[in-house]
This record gives C-alpha cells, structure tokens and sequence, in this order.
C-alpha cells in the first residue's frame, strides 16, 4: 500500500489542486482563487515544463536547483502578498509554509555536509501542507461565508 501512495503521490497532489482550484474558482473569494492559481502555477505547470528539463531525476538537488529555488521565490512572494492582503488567517500560514521550502533552499546552497533526504523533505514537504491548508481554509471560509454571510471588511472601521 505505501509503495502504491509513494508512486502517485505527486499525481494524486496534481490532480487534488488542480479540482481545489477548480472548486474555488467556482465557490471561493478573491484570496482563494489568488491562492490556488499561485499553487498551481509554482507547483504543479513547471513539473509539466520542466518534465525533460535541466535535470529529470532529482532536478531539486542537481544542476537545475536554481530553477526552482527562482520558482519557489516566486511563490513565496505571491503567498506573502496575498496573504499581507487578505482578510482571513490561512494564507498567512500557506506562506509561512512557503518559507520553509525557502530556507531549505538556502541551507542547502550553505552547507554541503546535510542530510539530503532532510533537505528534499524540507523542500517538498511544505507543498504537501500547503494543499491541505488551502483545502481546510477554503472549505471554512465557504461554510463562513454561507452560514453568515460576506465576511466584513476589517480595514474599512479606521
């Protein structure tokens, strides 16, 4: 059974944001869909681009390493502004996640002696916690908004 899950894991995780997006471009506010499409855009695409790409194995640690710590960067800034932005607490979290894979990024580019399962479970991991978050707070913010209402406008009282 775990040789099943650690085979399809990723397509499992794929698939799984490709339908939150799906769900919350239907259902969700703002922040959510920003969220899902950030996901799936640093996530999910460049697994498809990069399918042959600088080095299709373990491209995390080899010669494309760049590649994604650039990828990662770049959600790791488009969390923080949504989250910066938001009127809800789960992006703040999905970003802070965020700079968990950053860091390992870092740690790996200054010590060379480190574990490397450690490194690709700080790396991969996050995105992992970062789905099921995204699906946690967009399933609360969906019975919120449909049990009371639009959330108010916390910036508006100044």
């Amino acid at each position: 059974m775990i040789e099943f899950l650690n085979a399809y894991r990723v397509d499992a995780q794929h698939i799984t944001s490709v339908l939150l997006a799906l769900a919350v471009w239907r259902w969700g506010g703002a922040p959510e869909r920003w969220l899902a499409g950030i996901f799936v855009a640093t996530m999910v695409v460049p697994v498809y681009l990069l399918k042959g790409g600088p080095s299709p194995g373990l491209p995390l640690l080899g010669t494309g390493a760049w590649l994604y710590f650039g990828i990662d960067l770049v959600a790791m800034a488009g969390f923080g502004l949504v989250a910066l932005n938001a009127n809800r607490n789960y992006p703040l979290w999905v970003a802070g996640l965020q700079l968990v894979a950053v860091g390992a990024h870092m740690i790996k580019g200054m010590v060379e002696g480190g574990s490397l399962f450690a490194l690709v479970i700080l790396i991969v991991g996050p995105s992992y916690c970062q789905l099921m978050v995204l699906i946690a707070g967009s399933a609360c913010t969906r019975a919120n908004t449909s049990c009371y209402g639009g959330s108010p406008n916390s910036r508006a009282s100044a």
